[in-house]
């Protein structure tokens, strides 16, 4: 009976960092709305990460982003739900928790393109998730019907 349950207690001790370390190695939330027509390539590229790849298009030079697009640092509360899972389970509770994780939480794969001028300013951006749908639209999100207040 004893080897048992030191076997299950070893299964459990072996599970029960999976989902745990991929909810504490989660991707941050990106703040491309941050990018905007005027503001100059090293700001983006604090903002979006180094480029896949940079053209050079005679007067404009184009760089392409690819990025993930993460959880807020506090959803990572979660890793105590997911240790007392494991506690009470004897790591069984990963069978779940692992998945979870992998496929809701891993955040979203997004690409972005940004041109700009000669002075290296942003004269154009579009930025997307993987299915080519914009995440943003500055123009909707900038209409006065958009900016009414709550009274």
């Amino acid at each position: 009976m004893r080897k048992i349950i030191a076997t299950i207690g070893c299964c459990g001790a072996l599970l029960s960092g999976c989902s745990i370390y991929q909810a504490a190695h989660a991707p941050a939330p990106v703040e491309y709305k941050k990018v905007h027509v005027g503001s100059t390539r090293n700001e983006t590229i604090s903002i979006l990460g180094f480029p896949k790849m940079t053209n050079n298009n005679g007067n404009q030079k184009v760089d392409t982003f690819e990025f993930f697009d993460g959880f807020h640092q506090a959803s990572k509360a979660r890793i105590i739900l997911y240790l007392a899972g494991d506690i009470f389970t004897a790591g069984l509770a990963e069978l779940i928790f692992w998945p979870l994780e992998e496929n809701a939480f891993d955040g979203k794969q997004c690409r972005g393109t940004v041109s700009y001028g000669t002075d290296e300013h942003v004269i154009n951006y579009d930025i997307t998730d993987s299915k080519s749908v914009p995440l943003w639209n500055p123009k909707i999100a900038l209409s006065p019907a958009n900016n009414t207040k709550d009274q």
